[in-house]
């Protein structure tokens, strides 16, 4: 029994390692000598699902469940993945039962939250995330998915404290994989003080938060920028950031080291009447030119941007995606004058096709302007109108100062907010929201009627 216990805590050593194929290993060298190790049994199924191997994995888990029917854990742990799996009726039934079994669980109660969010229902999801940390105050899980419900409530200054709180203060809320360098602190310094704000943020969630960075320097802080290399050309323009590091650069020490998703509570973004637009960065005039010459050969003006998909190509619901069918983007502009141009990154194989069709008129093929900012942002400043989920070249064209129409899948990312209308950190961006039931229609109607009283006749 010893040997056996050992070999289980050599595979979870493993697993917890992301050494996957040999935890993988370890767990069926146990269940070959003891099948009915419901643990091991549990423990191979999920990580069969890290390695996305789903069907195996799920398959796993349901017979650690049949084994051991009244055990809340297992049950917990096939809800989370019925979740990621996007099997939401199914995942909810698992983790009330974990709850029945286990009350007041906090992993159980954390995941509740995710579904209820994931459904748009705000509310419910608060409260889960509320009674988890009333038992875990320190269950990280559920302190951001307070925090994400909350925000996108509108309750900015419930909100922004959760958001921030981490285990560690290296910790990196985008990726808690990376591994932390130096400590960072959760106050501004005094003012005048030399500040480095990581960007720990993907290129879009980093425009977005450095809308702060102007009010650093209104303070008399110096700043420096340490992050994504792909940022510095543009953002040396707008004269805020006398250093640049590269990624892999470590600060000086005594340097104050600041979070950039971690702003908005530092400097008090609690009233949406009073948000900081996002940061103006001007492109390069030569490339402007160059993709106006670009744009004059496809066709007249107005030149119309197009994105119907953006966010992770993984499977399930822990990655953020946003996507509406190409076809019916394509409808709601058939009939409208224009030179289209789809900034769609890595479009699939016959979408532009399909949107061309619907619209009837040629879609001209521009994903290759995303493989470089200038480009992005020279695109952002020049296009006449931009219709697209919410992406990256939406933050680059509010960096612009220029407006674009925001298609909103059900439920809301917390930018966006569950609130009806122009978010408050993107005024002059109508909003195009599906229905909670997924129905686009009634937003596409509007969009059309929108996007042809706005074209020239």
């Amino acid at each position: 029994m010893d040997d056996l216990e050992s070999a289980l805590r050599r595979g979870i050593d493993l697993r917890e390692a992301g050494r996957l194929d040999e935890a993988l290993a370890a767990f069926d060298a146990v269940l070959a000598r003891a099948p009915a190790a419901a643990r091991a049994r549990a423990l191979r199924g999920l990580t069969l699902c890290n390695l996305e191997r789903f069907a195996e994995g799920v398959a796993e888990l349901r017979a650690a469940v049949a084994q051991e029917p009244r055990n809340g854990t297992f049950h917990g742990e096939l809800g989370m993945v019925l979740f990621v799996l996007d099997e939401l009726d199914e995942s909810e039934s698992e983790l009330r039962r974990a709850l029945a079994l286990a009350p007041g669980d906090p992993h159980a109660l954390a995941n509740l939250s995710l579904v209820a969010r994931a459904r748009g229902d705000f509310a419910g999801a608060e409260a889960a995330a509320r009674q988890a940390l009333a038992r875990r105050p320190d269950l990280y899980a559920a302190r951001i998915n307070l925090a994400y419900a909350l925000l996108a409530q509108g309750r900015f200054a419930e909100a922004w404290p959760h958001h921030d709180r981490r285990p560690d203060s290296r910790m990196n809320l985008r990726d808690p994989h990376t591994a932390g360098i130096v400590p960072h602190v959760d106050r501004l310094p005094p003012s005048s003080s030399p500040i480095v704000l990581h960007g720990e943020q993907g290129l879009g969630d980093a425009l977005f938060f450095l809308r702060f960075a102007p009010q650093l320097r209104a303070r008399g802080h110096r700043l420096a920028f340490w992050g994504d290399a792909r940022l510095r050309p543009i953002l040396e323009r707008t004269g805020l950031f006398e250093h640049f590091l590269a990624p892999g650069a470590v600060p000086a020490e005594g340097l104050a080291v600041l979070w950039i998703g971690d702003l908005a509570r530092l400097l008090g973004a609690d009233d949406a009447s009073r948000f900081p637009e996002a940061l103006r960065i001007e492109g390069d005039p030569a490339r402007r030119e160059a993709l106006r010459r670009y744009l004059g050969r496809l066709g007249p003006a107005p030149y119309v941007g197009l994105t119907w998909r953006a966010g992770l190509a993984r499977r399930g619901r822990i990655a953020l995606a946003k996507h509406l069918a190409p076809g019916s983007l394509g409808a709601a502009m058939r009939g409208a004058r224009a030179t289209f141009l789809s900034l769609q990154r890595e479009p699939a194989p016959g979408e532009l096709a399909t949107v061309a069709e619907a619209i009837g008129a040629p879609v001209h093929d521009g994903a290759s302007l995303n493989a470089n900012l200038e480009d992005a942002l020279a695109a952002a400043e020049i296009l006449d109108d931009y219709v697209a989920v919410s992406n990256t070249n939406v933050h680059l064209r509010a960096a612009a100062g220029r407006g674009a129409r925001v298609l909103v899948p059900w439920p809301p990312e917390w930018r966006w907010t569950a609130v009806e209308g122009e978010s408050p950190w993107f005024a002059g961006m109508p909003t195009y929201r599906q229905a909670a039931d997924g129905d686009w229609n009634a937003a596409l109607t509007r969009l059309r009627r929108d996007l042809l009283d706005s074209l020239p006749g």
